[in-house]
């Protein structure tokens, strides 16, 4: 919801589902083997290369995104 000044309204209980949600993904990202977190990020970054190639920039901003999210979680979860 936007506020006036432009920015938007606080949203009930939605940090507390983004942290719900952070908590799983590290939980899933330990889980996983160290090889397998590489591949993952390396088969995004191809994605995202070619989505730039065909000039579908959103798309690979998106990707970039969540390659760094990715990179974050992995770097948090150790």
């Amino acid at each position: 919801m936007l506020r006036p000044d432009g920015g938007t309204a606080p949203v009930p209980g939605k940090d507390r589902r983004r942290q719900r949600e952070r908590t799983k993904v590290q939980e899933e990202l330990k889980s996983l083997p160290q090889e397998e977190l590489g591949r993952l990020i390396k088969t995004l970054e191809e994605e995202m290369h070619e989505a730039s190639a065909e000039l579908k920039f959103e798309y690979a901003a998106r990707l970039r995104d969540e390659i760094n999210d990715l990179r974050r979680e992995i770097r948090d979860a150790r």
